[in-house]
């Protein structure tokens, strides 16, 4: 398959800072662990030695052993410097030149992996990657994957590249077949000298720009029901997809917690697209399950409100209400995710739990080019970058109180 690229060129270029090294931990791309021509001492198959080694050698950070080996600009202590060559020398390490490209600043370009670029959610993510990177002088390639198999497909095709990170923003499927091989083949890219970093938690050993998908169903199921909402249609994304299952979490957690119980027939699933979501309502009202009768959901009461899980698919279910002359916001409540910056503009506008989409795309950039790799991979309180404390939803027109 051919695979979609652009790039967009830096227009403020930014030195960074020097600073004294206090060995907290990693640090950026040149900071993991590179292959030598050495052999290290008590690995028993022979292998290269690795920054890692030399690390754990001298009694140090990796962070540490790549600004002493591969010509860091961060100052090092004289005395973690001498332990560190001391240990290179006796494990005869040599350090290759795209680690130490990498930890001079030298690699310039961060790879952007997403789902959909032509998704608002996916675009305004985007968005605050390009930005941010461009204020850093660091451009960026994007690179667009539909599914498990293509993402790794990509991902390989970045690592060829040899780009100074890799931010990964996409739907994931957790039952995805691939996954195990994404991870090793992201785990060879960073002990060669890059860097890592997932937009929405996988649950792999890597930094998460994550937002509080859970927390976020909750509210809006708190609203429905302050808002007088009993027979709820909810929209979904596909089977095995984590932020689909965190937020249909929420939300059924909600409305159980006020009595409500969802008609297993009012969960349908509109694949986290709006012409799916479009389709899913269209379906429905085709079939009068929406509103009252025979055949209708909640024993032939119909529904009173749809929970769309993402924007696009709620914009498709307006549209295919009014199609169905059925007035969205008067007739049948709707509710969406994300807060994409057409919410706003649909009619009735959409009520919606508003994502943070640029300040994400702006936190994953700096953890790429941070020189602080201090996050541990088996503990989410340590790798995961929060930026909600609590999710804010945004009330608008779309979903009246009864």
């Amino acid at each position: 398959m051919v695979t979609e690229w652009m790039t967009t060129r830096a227009i403020d270029p930014d030195a960074g800072g020097n600073g004294r090294d206090n060995d907290r931990g990693s640090g950026r791309g040149g900071d993991a662990a590179d292959r030598s021509d050495g052999r290290a001492a008590g690995r028993g198959n022979g292998a290269p030695a690795t920054l890692s080694d030399v690390a754990r050698e001298a009694g140090v950070s990796i962070a540490t052993a790549s600004r002493v080996l591969n010509g860091g600009t961060r100052k090092v202590r004289d005395d973690l410097r001498g332990r560190v060559m001391q240990a290179a020398e006796r494990l005869n390490y040599h350090a290759n030149a795209y680690a130490q490209a990498v930890a001079k600043g030298g690699s310039s370009n961060i790879a952007l992996l997403v789902s959909d670029i032509s998704d608002p959610y996916f675009a305004g993510v985007s968005q605050g990657v390009v930005k941010a990177a461009s204020q850093r002088g660091v451009t960026v390639s994007i690179a667009v994957a539909s599914n498990g198999e293509d993402e790794l497909d990509r991902v390989r095709g970045m690592v060829a590249t040899r780009p100074r990170g890799i931010i990964i923003s996409e739907s994931e499927n957790v039952n995805d077949s691939s996954r195990q091989e994404l991870q090793e083949e992201l785990e060879r890219y960073r002990s060669s000298g890059g860097r890592v970093v997932f937009i929405l938690d996988r649950g792999l050993p890597f930094p998460a720009v994550d937002v509080a998908n859970e927390a976020g169903g909750r509210a809006i199921g708190r609203l429905l029901v302050e808002s007088g909402y009993r027979r709820p249609v909810i929209l979904k994304g596909n089977d095995g997809y984590r932020s689909s299952a965190q937020r249909y979490r929420g939300v059924v957690g909600a409305l159980a917690e006020a009595g409500i119980m969802v008609d297993p027939r009012a969960v349908v699933n509109g694949q986290f697209n709006r012409t799916k979501g479009f389709s899913a309502i269209m379906q429905m009202a085709g079939a009068g399950m929406l509103t009252p009768g025979e055949g209708a959901v909640y024993g032939g009461a119909g529904a009173d409100s749809i929970v769309a899980l993402n924007d696009v698919m709620a914009i498709g279910a307006m549209t295919a209400l009014r199609n169905a002359g059925i007035v969205p916001g008067r007739d049948i409540g709707v509710t969406g995710f994300g807060d994409i910056p057409y919410a706003v503009d649909v009619y009735p506008a959409l009520t919606t739990v508003h994502l943070p989409l640029t300040d994400m795309g702006r936190a994953a950039v700096e953890n790429v080019l941070s020189d602080d790799d201090g996050y541990v991979a088996d503990d989410p309180g340590r790798r995961l970058i929060f930026l909600q404390g609590r999710p804010d939803v945004i009330l608008r027109d779309s979903l009246p109180r009864r």
